[in-house]
């Protein structure tokens, strides 16, 4: 491998090395923390919970100029039980291939982003106005907790790129994530009684009957094929097989598009529930939205084919790898949430793109291409010296 290369590779395989499931990135953030301080960059650890801290790192030029910001989590899913043959935490390639824990979700990025800003400090005297790279917590548990921090504490900039595995497409659209719990109320009483009692799973199922797509207010889009979306995911309830249910509870996800918001589809639930009181004078039911820190809403994400930032991304990809960049949608990608939807909210025009197969996330012996990291990686760097470019207007 070339000397970039090799550079590239060594930052994605220093954070791959550590295991960094949600909830326990305090390692992987000290790690990433520590190696970019090496390399000459302004480097903030922001705590969000005890234990689990971003890592945000600045360039400043001191000139006038666009702030970029790259975006990518340090948390993952967990890594699949069984079916290693390797050891997941000991990154290795072969036949051009890096094998590694959660390296396409999205360690690969991450590390591609590291690299970009690294070099970008070594030509920062061809630069202008701040480049930042924000590596988050609490994205594969929450969608959002350590962005969302970092955007309320005063996150900012003009343009973002985010590096969710989009396998080198430029994606400009996703669905919103709206997560509700609706819980049902029963009295408790033994199977010998029931006339005395009642049974809140009951009630439950026949309201599940309702939770369909076709009790949701919406508008279909076209850059949101198949959606929306409604799936009751969790189901619990009841003390004893012999007992009446005193409460049931289910978790509800709703995938979004525009138009639709967190508290449009809590009123279509909600009205859902009075059309089945008006049949069951005994039904006591309510749905809430799922809370912060445990789940944070996403909105739909939806960026112009043609926005400066997505434009910018397709062109560096262009230049990097000689090969145009699919633009546009992509499936299944589009049923998925991201952190860029918070901070298109918060007013910065955001583009998706980064290394790694949706089909290789989260599987036993994952490996992702490194001609992809690489390509990625350059791709943030060529962006980086378009949009950041001493000169150029801000």
């Amino acid at each position: 491998m070339s000397v970039i290369e090799n550079a590239i590779i060594e930052r994605i395989c220093a954070l791959c090395e550590i295991p960094s499931v949600s909830g326990n990135e305090g390692k992987v953030a000290k790690r990433a923390a520590g190696l970019l301080e090496q390399d000459g960059l302004s480097v903030e650890l922001q705590e969000v919970e005890p234990g689990r801290s971003n890592v945000i790192a600045r360039l400043k030029t001191g000139r006038e100029g666009s702030r970029l910001l790259f975006n990518g989590h340090l948390d993952t899913l967990p890594p699949p039980a069984e079916g290693w043959t390797r050891d997941p935490y000991r990154p290795a390639i072969e036949n051009g291939r890096l094998y590694a824990a959660e390296v396409n979700n999205m360690k690969g990025a991450v590390g591609g982003m590291m690299w970009a800003m690294a070099e970008l400090q070594r030509r920062s005297a061809d630069l202008c106005g701040e480049i930042i790279l924000s590596a988050v917590v609490g994205e594969c548990d929450s969608l959002g907790l350590g962005t969302v921090s970092a955007l309320e504490r005063g996150l900012t900039a003009d343009f973002c790129i985010n590096g969710e595995p989009t396998d080198l497409a430029v994606m400009t659209s996703h669905a919103g994530v709206t997560q509700l719990k609706l819980t049902v109320h029963g009295h408790p009483a033994h199977v010998s009684q029931r006339a005395q009692g009642i049974d809140a799973i009951s009630g439950l199922v026949a309201l599940l009957r309702h939770i369909r797509e076709d009790a949701l207010t919406y508008t279909a889009h076209p850059d949101f094929p198949g959606l929306p979306t409604i799936h009751v995911g969790v189901i619990a309830g009841g003390i004893l097989p012999s007992m009446l249910a005193p409460s049931a509870e289910a978790r509800i996800d709703v995938r979004t598009v525009p138009g639709m918001t967190p508290q449009s589809v809590l009123g279509d639930l909600q009205r859902l529930i009075e059309e089945a009181k008006k049949q069951d004078a005994k039904l006591k039911a309510e749905v809430v939205l799922s809370k912060r820190p445990t789940f944070m809403q996403p909105h739909p994400f939806h960026m112009a084919t043609d926005a400066p930032i997505v434009t910018a991304v397709a062109k560096a990809h262009l230049a990097v790898s000689a090969k145009p960049a699919h633009v546009g949608t992509l499936v299944p990608q589009v049923f998925f949430g991201s952190d860029a939807s918070h901070i298109l909210a918060a007013g910065i025009p955001t583009a998706i793109y980064g290394p790694g197969q949706v089909s290789d996330i989260s599987t036993a012996n994952e490996s992702i291409a490194v001609a992809d990291v690489v390509t990625a990686a350059q791709t943030y760097l060529a962006s980086a010296l378009s949009l950041c470019a001493k000169g150029r207007p801000s």
